[in-house]
């Protein structure tokens, strides 16, 4: 995954954040975040030309409609079908970590549903869904997730005429919650993309196929009313669906954060926020029992 930079923990000599290695130093004396080292995932074959694709768009950051009330802010097990004609300013996202600030700029940039209609129109790809999906990525029951969430969400996908999946995490708990969903999801036969901002914990997690966007977690497909940038990125990632090897492929994307000392900033705002940061983390554990280690210890054994 790369070597990190002397005296700067968590960055690595890539240019990247390695958001495990930082979040684990930051919120010592607890045990590491547990994150699944898995296997090579299911690979299935996008059964259209792209051009010809519909697209569902599932996003972890919480996206809802202003009138209804937010997700649980962990361990909500639920999604939501928010439509795809919906007007930007009915929608917001309730994900609790910082990181979910470049959304409230520009809701696009974690749950890119405007862009992809924007590609539809340009024959990039077929279509939209009539509904995409929302979740609250920050879960930590991932048995949970694995058996009973990710196949609603592959027969909604199903239901809905979708021939892509194209998932879009937030935070380091989304990068591992939604690579399982996709992971379920293509097992149940219909292809998926992903996003990345945290590369570390996806080359661990390895769902199906990945673009790598080496900006600060948050700005998932691009910054914030930079609706080109958001486009460009996303059609790279939706073209991985017409690539069926290497499996649990990360591809890096051509576009640059302006300001190269951005890692060393997110690392210095890290160790500037520990203890927020422990706090968020005591939702790992329950009566004193690290849970979410046992969640992971047991879908490592399954895939």
């Amino acid at each position: 995954m790369g070597d990190r930079v002397a005296g700067t923990a968590g960055v690595s000599r890539g240019g990247y954040v390695r958001y495990l290695d930082l979040i684990n130093s930051v919120s010592r004396p607890l045990p590491p975040m547990p994150v699944a080292d898995l296997g090579p995932p299911v690979l299935t074959p996008l059964g259209v030309p792209l051009a010809g694709a519909r697209v569902m768009l599932l996003g972890s950051a919480g996206v809802h409609l202003r009138e209804d009330p937010p997700f649980a802010p962990v361990n909500d097990l639920g999604f939501r079908r928010i439509p795809a004609g919906t007007d930007p300013a009915r929608l917001r996202p309730s994900h609790p970590t910082p990181m979910r600030r470049p959304g409230l700029r520009d809701v696009n940039v974690v749950f890119p549903y405007r862009r992809l209609a924007e590609l539809a129109a340009d024959g990039v790809i077929g279509g939209v869904t009539e509904v995409h999906l929302s979740m609250l990525g920050a879960i930590k029951r991932l048995r949970a997730l694995a058996d009973e969430v990710a196949p609603a969400v592959a027969a909604e996908a199903r239901e809905q005429g979708a021939d892509l999946l194209f998932v879009v995490p937030l935070c380091p708990a989304c990068h591992q919650a939604m690579a399982v969903v996709a992971r379920v999801v293509e097992r149940c036969g219909l292809p998926t993309v992903c996003s990345t901002n945290a590369r570390d914990i996806t080359m661990l997690v390895k769902p199906p196929r990945s673009g790598f966007l080496n900006f600060p977690l948050g700005n998932c497909v691009g910054r914030p009313l930079q609706a080109g940038e958001q486009r460009a990125a996303c059609a790279d990632i939706l073209a991985l669906a017409t690539r069926s090897e290497p499996a649990a492929m990360i591809v890096d994307l051509p576009f640059q954060w302006p300001d190269p000392t951005w890692p060393e900033q997110v690392a210095a705002q890290y160790q500037q926020e520990a203890d927020v940061l422990r706090r968020q983390r005591a939702s790992e554990f329950h009566h004193g029992v690290h849970y979410a280690a046992d969640e992971v210890a047991a879908i490592t054994g399954r895939f």
